[in-house]
């Protein structure tokens, strides 16, 4: 009897450890493996670090509604067979998906797009 116990212990320890795993994907949700404030953060880290200063793809200066606009349908796009044609569909490539998905996030909240 304490044999099949100690076995659906284990099993509901697996369980839990597979779930957890699942849930730190990136997800950017209340309560998910990233905070909404921390994935704001994080994303303008990366917005400044990556795709706008002086040796990025976008010079310091030029990130208004107007290219956020661009970068945010770039980014939805990414999977799409049919990219949106804009200069930001290579610009993008810089930042590895998780990156890309902060981002977004952050353009989003701070243009109100």
């Amino acid at each position: 009897m304490s044999r099949k116990i100690a076995w659906w212990i284990a099993v509901g320890v697996v369980a839990a450890l597979v779930q957890s795993s699942v849930l730190a994907s990136g997800s950017i949700r209340p309560g998910g493996s990233i905070s909404p404030r921390d994935a704001y953060t994080q994303g303008k880290a990366l917005t400044f670090q990556k795709l706008v200063c002086a040796s990025c793809p976008i010079a310091q200066g030029e990130l208004n509604r107007e290219r956020a606009m661009s970068l945010k349908n770039s980014l939805e796009a990414r999977d799409e067979a049919v990219k949106p044609g804009t200069p930001d569909d290579d610009n993008i490539k810089v930042l590895n998906r998780d990156e890309q998905e902060m981002v977004h996030y952050y353009l989003k909240r701070r243009f109100k797009l």
